[in-house]
């Protein structure tokens, strides 16, 4: 059992309701997981899903404050080992269906080279985004045969994707135009390409189309299998392909019929599509308990009533209003909670069964006809990979009299503005004299600015962050650790380390940049 199991269990059978607690019981308090009980409304919390390990990491104080004081504030940690477990429940789901095809783990969601170096040790490939992100996934040890190039594709881009044979998922006929030139230049003469199509028909589903500047039109599908036939010598087509963001479900089913049909039409035609892409959009659980969560959103709207004190910075409702004495409008958060995870959430997916094909699901179709099915589940394989640890700066009180922690860190370092992270951060505590949270916190960074808030609501930790305190954000990996971070005002980006436990309770840590998972596998780093 870990030490932090330990304070757990001995916490459980305490029923001392003393506001004095040390700093260990506090910390196990903030990171109880699950089995929440009954939920208190005045103070609601939502304590996040948190893997063993990195419960285990939290507690070692010591090793969390010197990481923390030596490297500077933020600090990224990476647990890079995670990803295989991940990638494995993914796998599962492909060996459970008999399937082929490519899980593509993508590095646009995290800059984090020893992520990539890790998961170049796996049988997954890498979907890039960029010239520079092809370059860094070259370096990081995956093939040309592995990697897939996505997003809008200059010149360069493209260039570099030809010449090194990289799978090219086309955005659009320029592209595709571009390639076949191109190809005439490369040493294999032959580009291999993904077509990427949106606007897909709702079909017996009706659902509200949706714009986007990613993709082409099905409409245009006849005109791209024409050119595709015409430069039979030059690309080598191997299917379509398509992208929702997460939890965008309704959409899927009639996007991969329509995709499916188009690759048989393409075969009757004499091409020679072997594969469907269906993309990713599988979504990670954020929050620990259902009830929690959901008791937390229902506080929220309380408080835009009018009924209870406001749990959000300047009354913004995060999405909500009152008009009228109703409420109104919706939630500009993501769902913190989920029953299924990424992996399930796919297997679903490739489970429903498609009208358009008696009923079969795509699983069936794709498994019956020997085609392979790539996805790029993004977000999801970064489950519990990363957390995100801050200094408390100070603790001070608004204008309006509201309980701020201000940490040495901003928005920018949480992508707090995009993706609202709605958990509660866990406070560790490093000084024995601290002041009880009665009304709540809300986490202030370190920017000039009037709107630098890292979270937008109000959290209820047992007691105040003071001044060298350390707050950790949990499960930021996936799209806020580093995707929207900048130097502005020439505050610093986070450092990130990449961490592993070498037996329970006993970490090593890495610079991200020199961590090589080969290395301390074969033992040559001691």
């Amino acid at each position: 059992m870990s030490k932090l199991d330990t304070r757990l269990e001995e916490e459980k059978s305490t029923t001392s309701t003393t506001s004095t607690k040390n700093a260990d019981q506090c910390l196990a308090d903030d990171m109880l997981a699950g089995g929440a009980g009954s939920v208190d409304r005045k103070r609601p919390k939502v304590r996040p899903a948190i893997h063993p390990a990195i419960k285990r990491f939290l507690s070692d104080e010591k090793l969390v404050f010197s990481l923390i004081d030596g490297l500077g504030s933020p600090l990224n940690v990476l647990f890079p080992e995670h990803i295989e477990e991940t990638i494995g429940r993914f796998e599962q789901v492909y060996k459970d269906r008999q399937l082929q095809g490519t899980i593509f783990y993508t590095s646009k969601p995290n800059k984090s080279l020893a992520m990539k170096k890790q998961a170049a040790t796996t049988k997954v490939g890498l979907d890039v985004s960029s010239e520079g992100e092809l370059k860094s996934a070259l370096s990081s040890g995956f093939y040309p045969g592995r990697i897939e190039a996505t997003g809008p594709k200059n010149f360069d881009y493209l260039s570099l994707c030809v010449q090194q044979n990289v799978l090219i998922n086309v955005d659009n006929i320029t592209e595709l135009q571009q390639i076949a030139q191109l190809a005439n230049y490369s040493p294999t003469k032959k580009a291999r390409v993904l077509v990427r199509l949106d606007g897909f028909e709702p079909g017996r589903v009706k659902f509200t189309a949706q714009d986007s500047a990613f993709g082409t039109s099905v409409k245009n599908a006849p005109a791209l299998i024409d050119f595709l036939l015409e430069h039979k010598d030059r690309i080598d087509f191997h299917g379509f392909s398509f992208h929702f963001n997460a939890g965008d479900y309704i959409r899927r089913p009639p996007a991969i019929e329509e995709c499916l049909q188009l690759t048989f039409r393409c075969l009757e035609l004499g091409l020679s599509p072997r594969a469907i892409d269906i993309g990713g959009g599988y979504r990670i659980r954020y929050a620990a308990d259902q009830d929690e969560w959901n008791a937390y959103v229902e506080e929220l709207k309380s408080s835009v009533l009018g009924n209870r004190e406001s749990l959000t910075w300047n009354d913004s409702g995060l999405g909500f209003h009152r008009e009228d004495g109703l409420l109104k409008g919706a939630a500009n958060f993501m769902e913190h909670y989920h029953k299924n995870d990424g992996h399930e959430d796919f297997a679903s997916v490739i489970d429903t069964p498609l009208p358009a094909f008696d009923g079969y699901s795509t699983a069936r179709i794709v498994s019956d006809n020997m085609f392979e099915l790539h996805i790029e589940p993004g977000r999801a394989l970064l489950d519990q990979c990363g957390i995100t640890l801050a200094h408390v700066n100070f603790a001070k009180h608004s204008i309006l009299n509201q309980q701020l922690a201000v940490l040495d860190m901003n928005r920018t370092n949480l992508n707090s503005t995009q993706l609202k992270l709605m958990t509660d951060p866990v406070v560790i505590y490093r000084n024995a004299d601290r002041k009880p949270a009665d009304k709540g916190v809300m986490y202030v960074g370190n920017l000039c600015l009037t709107h630098d808030m890292i979270q937008y609501h109000k959290t209820f930790p047992d007691h105040v962050p003071q001044t060298g305190d350390a707050v950790a954000f949990i499960n930021t990996a996936a799209y806020q650790m580093d995707f929207a971070e900048t130097h502005v005002l020439e505050q610093s980006i986070a450092r990130k380390i990449a961490v592993i436990e070498s037996a329970p309770g006993e970490f090593r840590w890495f610079l991200d940049e020199l961590y090589n998972p080969l290395a301390i596998a074969g033992g040559i780093k001691p």
